[in-house]
């Protein structure tokens, strides 16, 4: 069907004049390649999801066109589309490898920085394997994406990754969100064949990320970073790489307190404070480890760690408080404050 065809059932389904509609019979015609079937089966989807309804305040059919743009495709219309890959300008080809590398989507940004061809990627939206809304390009379906990466031959997929790697890493510093798409590349080709240098490199790389998702208070992604930069780590970690080791084990044990792991939690104390070579290097840890005792009600246990490290700081607390000691330090407190 021509998009004047679709333009005409929709315009007839949604008893709409045909002006109305023709941008939303746009969309659909772009969805469904005009296949009377799948445009049938879209609009009951979009339907469904509440995208295309009748407003009794309007008594007329409503819709949101950018909601509907965003809509995935059928998985028929799936088949329709990766049955053409063959047919497709090799340029356009090598392309879609690069950005189905990356993920489900990509924005504008992303694409400059890694050079690729703006003129490609509207010929994927032509093609309707990709759709754009506003600064962003996206993969029509994930099978679509999925299907594009299987076509990359598997000797090449990490050579791949590290490749896209590589070129972010020229534009990651001071850019939180290229750093984390950078550390995502090299960790989708990590491997046993990687050499002790490359090792510490992508570890401290994957320690970065995790401030960065910690700051996003992306818990979850920051966890996945962490425990990649603690498997990179390499053996006699402490001895070799102890600055390291310490940053990362101590942001696994905050991550694990802020998201109520305590096994995790305590693991990682107990690896800190085994191996920290100062006072001040197991402060941080201290601390937390006097919240994971509260937190278990283990009040007494708490309290008697925060009067050690307060006496190791030179603040020395009596065993024994008395009614004495408590008066004359609000005494000595209201002292202090008068003064300000």
């Amino acid at each position: 069907l021509t998009e004047k065809d679709v333009n005409a059932m929709i315009s007839k389904w949604l008893c709409l004049p045909a002006r109305y509609t023709s941008d939303l019979s746009d969309i659909i015609h772009s969805k469904t390649r005009g296949n009377p079937f799948f445009v049938n089966q879209f609009t009951k989807s979009i339907i469904e999801n509440k995208l295309l309804k009748f407003s009794v305040k309007c008594r007329r059919w409503i819709w949101d066109d950018v909601s509907i743009e965003m809509q995935m495709i059928s998985e028929d219309v799936v088949k329709l589309l990766t049955a053409r890959f063959s047919q497709l300008p090799s340029a356009l080809m090598a392309t879609l490898k690069i950005v189905a590398c990356l993920g489900s989507q990509v924005d504008e940004c992303t694409i400059d920085l890694l050079s690729l061809y703006h003129d490609q990627m509207q010929l994927a939206v032509e093609e309707c394997i990709m759709e754009k809304a506003g600064p962003l390009y996206q993969f029509v379906h994930h099978a679509i994406q999925e299907a594009i990466y299987d076509l990359i031959p598997k000797e090449n997929v990490k050579l791949m990754h590290k490749n896209i790697y590589e070129n972010l890493r020229k534009h990651a510093i001071g850019n939180p969100d290229v750093y984390l798409l950078m550390v995502d590349q090299i960790n989708m080709c990590l491997d046993e064949s990687i050499g002790s240098d490359e090792c510490l490199q992508y570890s401290q790389d994957n320690a970065t990320a995790a401030k960065f998702a910690i700051a996003a208070s992306s818990l979850e992604q920051a966890r996945i970073y962490i425990d990649a930069g603690i498997q990179l780590l390499g053996e006699s970690h402490w001895e070799r790489q102890y600055p390291l080791s310490l940053d990362l084990f101590e942001m696994s044990a905050s991550v694990s307190c802020m998201s109520g792991d305590t096994v995790t939690m305590s693991t990682c104390l107990d690896e800190i404070l085994a191996n920290v070579r100062s006072f001040d290097d197991s402060l941080k840890a201290s601390s937390l480890l006097v919240k994971l005792l509260a937190s278990g009600a283990n009040f007494t246990s708490a309290i008697d760690n925060c009067v050690g490290i307060l006496s190791k700081l030179g603040e020395n607390f009596p065993v024994e408080i008395s009614s004495s000691h408590v008066i004359n330090e609000l005494s000595l407190a209201k002292g202090t404050l008068s003064n300000i």
